[in-house]
């Protein structure tokens, strides 16, 4: 009777432990959304792949396990703004850190980045309308004998101006919206 009693407490503990360590499992499904802010700046202009970053995950979560987690992550592929080139970027988030150092892989999709313009196109456009119509007014005389070369060559400096592009900056504590591709359970450490 003592062995029957003895393991029928010592099914309950564990079934206790079970329903604990399911019970402190953090599960999100697939297409729900995660806000965070991001740790460190990165910029079109000077990122390269594979550059590692960390973001941490914000409100809605300060009442849940979310709240304190973080995000490892790692740019996919960069584009540097060029003549006729538009800058872009793609993040790879990796990994979710709870607060408590429990961690799971993270497929998700960045769907929303914000960002500002890290120069302006508009000394460039200058500097190439000026020399646009230095150029124009050299050939204009010499070849052609008219004086319209000037005027020609600042409207074609000025257009090859505006045609310049110009990188961007997620700043740090750029807002970041993610949602998740698959489901997402982090199993949480047993604390003991």
């Amino acid at each position: 009777m003592k062995t029957v009693r003895t393991l029928v407490l010592a099914l309950a503990a564990v079934t206790a432990l079970t329903a604990g360590a399911f019970a402190q499992s953090v599960t999100m499904p697939a297409g729900s959304t995660i806000y965070a802010t991001l740790d460190t700046p990165i910029d079109t202009a000077t990122a390269y792949v594979g550059q590692r970053f960390t973001m941490h995950v914000t409100e809605p979560y300060s009442s849940s396990p979310l709240y304190g987690a973080y995000i490892k992550g790692h740019v996919l592929s960069v584009t540097h703004a060029s003549q006729g080139v538009k800058p872009q970027l793609q993040l790879a988030l990796d990994r979710l850190v709870l607060r408590d150092g429990s961690a799971s892989d993270l497929s998700a999709q960045v769907t929303s980045l914000e960002t500002k313009q890290s120069g302006s196109n508009l000394g460039h456009a200058a500097l190439l309308g000026a020399g646009g119509m230095i150029a124009g007014n050299v050939i204009g005389k010499t070849i052609f004998h008219t004086g319209i070369g000037g005027a020609a060559g600042l409207a074609a400096g000025a257009i090859m101006g505006a045609n310049a592009k110009v990188n961007f900056v997620a700043p740090q504590g750029a807002k970041v919206e993610a949602q998740l591709v698959h489901s997402l359970v982090v199993r949480r450490q047993a604390h003991r």
